[in-house]
């Protein structure tokens, strides 16, 4: 009975030589299996790195590689390109640097925008309101007017 147990676990059963010793349909079909295996875990390695790039919301990341894992690459690999963020995070400018380049983002579509233009270049909204108390322009981000103080109040 001991020896039975040897033979089930012996550890030459582990390697993959039994997928070369077999023929005809059944060694296509061990083929076939390891490449949908090999597509299965490049899916979850592509996924992962692809919404590290665009993501810094954790919970968002590990959705993204939970589902691709536990469900087929096939199915939810689709669904994973419409719902991903649509931009790299490196292509987005830190608003630190866009602060030292005199740059100000556009309130209604988010573009970078030099800070003595008066309108946005991509949407054409104005970037500079007229204070209400002391007639000075400034930006429309500000939340007072950097001139007198007066409150950013529509």
């Amino acid at each position: 009975m001991l020896e039975e147990v040897g033979v089930v676990m012996d550890k030459s059963t582990w390697s993959f030589s039994w997928m070369l010793a077999t023929q005809g349909i059944s060694f296509w079909i061990n083929i076939l299996m390891l490449i949908i295996i090999l597509f299965w875990v490049l899916s979850i390695i592509w996924v992962a790195k692809d919404i590290m790039a665009r993501s810094n919301r954790l919970s968002l990341q590990v959705l993204s590689v939970f589902l691709v894992t536990f469900f087929s690459p096939i199915v939810w690999l689709p669904i994973y390109r419409v719902i991903r963020p649509i931009g790299f995070m490196r292509d987005r400018l830190p608003w630190r640097e866009a602060a030292v380049m005199n740059l100000v983002v556009c309130y209604n579509c988010g573009t970078l925008n030099p800070k003595e233009h008066e309108c946005c270049l991509a949407c054409g909204e104005a970037l500079k309101i007229k204070c209400k108390q002391c007639g000075k322009d400034y930006p429309h981000s500000y939340g007072y007017c950097h001139f007198c103080g007066a409150p950013n109040i529509d």
